[in-house]
């Protein structure tokens, strides 16, 4: 059972299980290239930027010993951050911070609104954006499961800030989505949700 809980705290020895996981949940054939990024210094071709995003998350109490970054080439080309945290001598999978292109830009940025404690948080930000996007019952209800703010992991309770966030990029628009390791299997494991991230993006895509 690979529930992303760890009694290492070695990159050499959680990378390819966390790369297990990643792969079994886009359905890759082969295994999915990774980088180990450690410390401070940012040498990943996707910049500092996912960085200053995570480090926004976690509120400046990050335990973080190490991230890997993914390159998802299927079912649509994709980024995923994923974030190793201290757990006493262990380890385990925090944050996971998504990003992918959409082809389409509906002009202005939109952000998910934070939890409410009654009924769906909507898009906010720009008008003609929301418009479109909080139109779609089930785009709403799909990207509120899926922006988590609150988990277990390795019996601790983890929390980040809500971030899904469709921002102008290029010719079309990022969609950069933050949550947390989802426990099944009564604990014994975990799932990151991949498939869900790229329905919401196809979504996204479809109403900009």
């Amino acid at each position: 059972m690979n529930n992303l809980a760890y009694t290492s705290q070695d990159p050499a020895t959680i990378g390819p299980k966390v790369e297990e996981k990643v792969r079994e949940e886009v359905g890759a054939s082969a295994p999915v290239p990774y980088q180990v990024e450690t410390g401070e210094a940012a040498t990943v071709s996707v910049g500092s930027f996912l960085d200053d995003v995570a480090g926004a998350l976690v509120g400046g109490k990050d335990e973080t010993l190490f991230r890997l970054h993914f390159d998802l080439a299927q079912p649509r080309p994709a980024h995923l951050q994923v974030s190793v945290n201290r757990q006493g001598v262990g380890s385990h999978v925090g944050l996971l911070l998504y990003t992918a292109k959409l082809s389409k830009s509906g002009g202005g940025e939109v952000a998910l609104e934070d939890p409410k404690f009654l009924g769906k948080s909507k898009f906010t930000g720009d008008g003609a954006v929301c418009g479109k996007l909080n139109a779609n019952g089930e785009l709403i209800k799909r990207a509120n499961s899926f922006a988590r703010v609150e988990s277990q992991s390795g019996g601790l309770t983890l929390k980040i800030k809500r971030c899904c966030r469709v921002v102008p990029h290029e010719n079309g628009s990022m969609l950069v989505i933050a949550t947390l390791p989802r426990p099944v299997k009564m604990g014994f494991g975990a799932a990151i949700d991949a498939k869900d991230f790229f329905d919401i993006a196809d979504m996204i895509e479809a109403a900009l």
